[in-house]
C-alpha cells in the first residue's frame, strides 16, 4: 500500500522566533505536533530523548492530530529513571474521550531505512511493554514522483535539476553543464529523508535578505507526486529552518560532483518474520512494535507460493495507535 504525500496548495512562510513552539488551538505548552506524517518541533523530541540519555529530567507535549483533524496530546514526564506516558484523548470526537497514563523505564530510539520511531519500552501496561511515542516516515519507494531543482551562488548562477537532467556549475567564469543529470536512488532517499526532517512541507521562516557580503543565495524547488515547492534562502541566515536547508543543499552540490550509480544488487532491510526452507517472509517499514504485533500472526500465512515477499503493513500502525491511545 502506498502512501504518497501530496501538495494541494503552497503554504506561506511565517516570521517568528526559532524558540516559538508550536500553536495548538485549546491545548497549551506543545512542544511537537504531528499532523498527518508533517512534524513540527522534531528537535524538542530529540532534545527530550537526549535528556533522557544523560538522566535529564525533562518534560514534553506531543499532539498528534487524527484524520478529522482532532488533537491528540500525549505528555512525557521523564523522572528518577521513569517515563510516564499521559494520553489524552479528550479532544477526539471520535476516539474514547479518556485521559490514561502508563509507567515506562525508557526511550528508545529506532532509525531505519525508510522511518525513525521513539518508542517508550518496559511499560507497565500497554503492548509487548512499548509504547510508540512518534514515528517520522520517510519512505521515497511510496512517491510516484519526486524531482528537485536546486538554483545556487552568489547569483544563483548553478543549477542541478534531476528533471530536467541537466546541470551548469560556473566558476571563474568557466561553465561546465551536464545533459545527464542525476542523482542515485540512494541520495535521493537520504535527500527525502533530511526534507522531512526539517519538515518541508510546514510554515517555514527563510530569509534572503542580510548584510554579509560572502554570502551564497539558493533556491530549491521539490517536485513531488503532482504537486510542487519551492524555497530561497541565504546562506547568512542562521535559522533553525535555513541552517536545515543549507544543509541539504550542501549534500546535493557535494553529491552531484561523485559519480552516481546505481546498486546493481538488491538490498532489503526489515524484520525477518519467518524462515521456511528457503523462502522469507521480510517486513519492511515497520519498527519493533510492528514486528511484535505481526510476528505471531504471521505464522499463520503459508509461504509455499513464494521465493521472496516484501511485507508493508501500515494500515496496521493507524490501528496499533488508536488502540495505544486507548
Amino acid at each position: 500500500m502506498k502512501k504518497k504525500i501530496q501538495l494541494i496548495k503552497k503554504f506561506s512562510t511565517k516570521t517568528s522566533n526559532d524558540n516559538d513552539n508550536p500553536s495548538v488551538k485549546d491545548v497549551k505548552n506543545v512542544d511537537v505536533v504531528n499532523t498527518h506524517g508533517s512534524i513540527e518541533g522534531l528537535e524538542r523530541m530529540q532534545n527530550f530523548y537526549h535528556n533522557l540519555q544523560n538522566g535529564i529530567s525533562s518534560e514534553l507535549r506531543i499532539v498528534h492530530y487524527t484524520i478529522e483533524g482532532d488533537p491528540i496530546v500525549t505528555d512525557l514526564n521523564y523522572k528518577e529513571d521513569t517515563v510516564k506516558v499521559t494520553y489524552d484523548s479528550s479532544r477526539d470526537n471520535f476516539g474514547s474521550g479518556e485521559i490514561t497514563s502508563v509507567i515506562c523505564s525508557d526511550l528508545l530510539e529506532e532509525v531505519n531505512p525508510t522511518n525513525t520511531s521513539y518508542i517508550a519500552t518496559g511499560c507497565s501496561d500497554d503492548f509487548f511493554g512499548m509504547a510508540e511515542i512518534l514515528t517520522i516516515e520517510y519512505n521515497l519507494g511510496r512517491q510516484d514522483l519526486f524531482g528537485l531543482e536546486l538554483k545556487f551562488g552568489e547569483k544563483l548562477e548553478n543549477e542541478l535539476n534531476t528533471k530536467t537532467k541537466e546541470a551548469t556549475h560556473i566558476n571563474a567564469s568557466k561553465t561546465r553543464t551536464t545533459s545527464d543529470f542525476k542523482l542515485s536512488t540512494p541520495v535521493k532517499q537520504e535527500v527525502f529523508k533530511k526534507l522531512i526532517m526539517a519538515n518541508y512541507l510546514g510554515e517555514l521562516d527563510l530569509k534572503t535578505t542580510c548584510q554579509s557580503e560572502d554570502s551564497k543565495e539558493y533556491y530549491l524547488k521539490v517536485y513531488i507526486n503532482g504537486g510542487d515547492r519551492d524555497y530561497h534562502w541565504s546562506s547568512c541566515d542562521q535559522g533553525s529552518d535555513a541552517l536545515k536547508f543549507t544543509e541539504i543543499a550542501e549534500y546535493m552540490i557535494l553529491q552531484s560532483e561523485m559519480e552516481q550509480t546505481e546498486s546493481p544488487e538488491t538490498v532489503i532491510q526489515g524484520y525477518i518474520l519467518q524462515v521456511e526452507d528457503d523462502t522469507l517472509l521480510i517486513g519492511v517499514d515497520l519498527n519493533i512494535l510492528d514486528y511484535e504485533l505481526l510476528k505471531d500472526e504471521i505464522q499463520h500465512i503459508d509461504l509455499s507460493a513464494y521465493v521472496l515477499i516484501l511485507l508493508v503493513w501500515k494500515a496496521l500502525k493507524l490501528m496499533s495507535s488508536r488502540l495505544a491511545i486507548k
